[in-house]
């Protein structure tokens, strides 16, 4: 993925339906659902920001928490796409 900004977009947006998935699950009884639901969410909230949320110019792993909105690399200091 080319815009870390993107990344961190989607994995939010993902957690999100997740989110609607346990809620599912719990809400009928299935369990299937819900640990589904669940894996997801620990795939989208901690496991793929950890390896997608990187600046493509150094590298290195970029703070998830303001992601969304960040424009600069605070370690380079270069433009994010």
């Amino acid at each position: 993925m080319n815009s870390p900004r993107t990344a961190a977009k989607l994995c939010w947006i993902f957690t999100i339906i997740s989110f609607v998935g346990v809620g599912i699950g719990l809400y009928t009884t299935i369990n299937t659902i819900t640990y589904i639901s669940l894996g997801a969410l620990v795939i989208f909230m901690i496991i793929l920001p950890m390896f997608v949320c990187r600046c493509p110019y150094c590298g290195q792993k970029l703070p998830t928490r303001g992601m969304a909105n960040m424009k600069k690399c605070p370690y380079c200091g270069k433009e994010l796409p």
